[in-house]
């Protein structure tokens, strides 16, 4: 059960970004916003706390100024733990297809080292970035699944964020156009073909949350498909987990979530699962 929704801020407008979102899901919680603004090396504190106090005025939430010991990441993940019941949510950039303007960011180590899901926002453009105070309400959550069981360890996560928001919950997973038998496992092949797996997995979330679950297989490539799927439904949250491959933590929002955290438009809850 989610008691706090922590904002994460940085004095930008681009990092403003994701109180909408924040807003609309802490009230639909009947959970406590808090905004955090991490005061690194160099930074005037009364500049900061002045900051955080206008902001948290105009949203009806709490503030709290925190220094970092080493770093920005580092003190929003040492909150997390001071509050195992909260989620954090921050905009991250993206810019580009090239994870470089990601590598390295907080965004990227707060979700490699939280333990639990992170939400991720990247606005679709500094022209779009939200003015309003009101909270966007979420009434979709869609969570992203591949056929193999390390994505569907977002669903926990998923059904009881679906089920606290009151909110529908789908289940997706892609399959490559045009001779998808390649790229599936042969132990999954059938089970995914003929869509027995989404079926089996919505079955299994209905009995123990009670929600109403839909399902759809999408065609293309992942991202693309997904992107296309959640075009102009500013009310959804898209669920989905990530991980760093052979080796490599660069590559944690590698392909498929690094994609779609910049081309959705949507607030993603992303989730490292411990290996």
């Amino acid at each position: 059960m989610i008691d706090k929704i922590l904002a994460c801020l940085d004095g930008s407008e681009f990092a403003e970004a994701i109180l909408p979102c924040a807003v609309g899901i802490s009230r639909s919680l009947g959970a406590q916003l808090s905004l955090l603004r991490i005061l690194e090396d160099g930074e005037a504190p009364a500049a900061a706390q002045d900051y955080l106090k206008r902001i948290a005025a105009r949203y009806g939430a709490r503030e709290k100024l925190k220094k970092a010991k080493l770093d920005a990441a580092s003190a929003i993940l040492d909150e997390l733990r001071e509050s195992p019941l909260s989620l954090a949510a921050m905009t991250t950039h993206g810019r580009s297809a090239v994870l470089e303007a990601i590598l390295g960011s907080v965004a990227f180590r707060v979700v490699r080292g939280a333990g639990r899901p992170i939400l991720l926002y990247r606005p679709p453009s500094p022209a779009q970035l939200p003015s309003t105070t009101a909270g966007i309400r979420i009434t979709s959550v869609v969570a992203a699944l591949d056929g193999h069981n390390f994505s569907a360890q977002i669903l926990p996560h998923a059904a009881g964020m679906a089920s606290a928001l009151k909110a529908r919950l789908e289940l997706i997973q892609v399959l490559p156009s045009g001779g998808p038998e390649a790229e599936i496992p042969a132990e999954l092949r059938r089970d995914v073909l003929e869509s027995s797996y989404l079926q089996r997995e919505a079955h299994g979330i209905t009995r123990p949350h009670g929600l109403e679950v839909d399902w759809e297989v999408l065609h293309g490539g992942p991202a693309e498909a997904i992107s296309r799927y959640l075009k102009g439904r500013p009310d959804v949250l898209l669920a989905m987990t990530s991980h760093a491959r052979l080796g490599l933590e660069r590559t944690i929002f590698g392909s498929v979530a690094a994609e779609c955290l910049r081309q959705a438009g949507v607030p993603v809850l992303i989730y490292w699962p411990s290996p």
